[in-house]
């Protein structure tokens, strides 16, 4: 039986792709070819009622459902020492780090933190990149809203680090990977303990922030059904340039508002210090923001 022995647990809208396609580089690491198996969160998925968390994931989210499932994932597995998954979704599930810690005790987690505030604006992009209803941001991004609720990261990680010891996990900043993504990447593969030697491809973005020229076209490259229907049908090349042209049907995204980024920023205050302190990590990159729009 062969099961992961590290994953990307989140954050959403954090860099989470781009370090699942850079670690998939290296000869000596698995990545599990699904991003977002989401298993251990699919039981919280299901019966939502964490109402403090945001809005319940999607269903259509949490592809792998099953034990039997989740292992065969990880079928093609052959000499390599690290095999990994990422499900971005664990950071939000709360009882996510519990099962992964009765089925995995020993893997190593990865946790790539972004300024909280950028993150929930990237993830209000996100909804109107996928064709979902969205209003403008000042109404969609307030206390109460999902995208925000997810930026405050202290509980959530506290759940691991109540349950892991701290040399299983790793934190990484987002600011600094989208600095430094070689020297970032390196020093996951050293947490992983394959070759840190090995210099990855950084030259692609994946995911980057962008609307669509034509909302009822993205709705339609978007939707469920099309996408499912285009990974059973169309072979590896037809999907790749399915994809291209999605691309070209995306423009450069709105800058944030200056003033509700500082309002989010303040929303988000004590949360940080409060991870600062949990993580022994120094986020003054974050709070000199909220010392720049206060």
């Amino acid at each position: 039986m062969t099961l992961p022995n590290f994953m990307i647990i989140g954050v959403a809208k954090a860099g989470t792709t781009s370090l699942y396609r850079y670690l998939d580089q290296h000869p000596q690491v698995f990545m599990c070819p699904m991003k977002g198996t989401n298993f251990f969160g699919y039981e919280d998925a299901r019966n939502w009622h964490w109402t403090d968390e945001g809005d319940p994931p999607l269903l259509r989210n949490f592809p792998v459902r099953t034990f039997e499932a989740y292992e065969a994932a990880f079928a093609g597995v052959t000499d390599e020492i690290a095999i990994g998954e990422a499900s971005p979704q664990y950071f939000r599930c709360p009882t996510a780090a519990r099962r992964i810690r009765e089925v995995l005790p020993h893997a190593r987690l990865i946790a790539s933190l972004r300024n909280p505030a950028d993150r929930a604006f990237s993830g209000y992009l996100m909804r109107i990149r996928r064709g979902e209803a969205a209003k403008n941001a000042y109404e969609d991004l307030t206390p109460e809203a999902s995208h925000v609720k997810e930026g405050f990261y202290y509980r959530r990680l506290r759940r691991f680090y109540d349950l892991f010891p701290r040399e299983q996990i790793k934190i990484i900043l987002f600011e600094e990977f989208k600095k430094e993504p070689v020297r970032v990447v390196q020093e996951l593969f050293e947490f992983l303990e394959v070759d840190p030697e090995f210099v990855p491809d950084t030259s692609a973005r994946h995911n980057p922030a962008a609307v669509p020229k034509s909302r009822l076209l993205n709705r339609f490259f978007f939707h469920p059904t099309v996408i499912r229907t285009a990974k059973a049908l169309l072979p590896g090349r037809a999907q790749d340039l399915a994809r291209q042209i999605r691309q070209q049907n995306l423009k450069p995204p709105p800058k944030f508002p200056a003033d509700l980024r500082a309002r989010l920023l303040q929303l988000y205050r004590d949360d940080i210090l409060q991870v600062e302190a949990l993580i022994d990590r120094d986020l003054s990159i974050w709070l000199e923001d909220i010392r720049e729009v206060a």
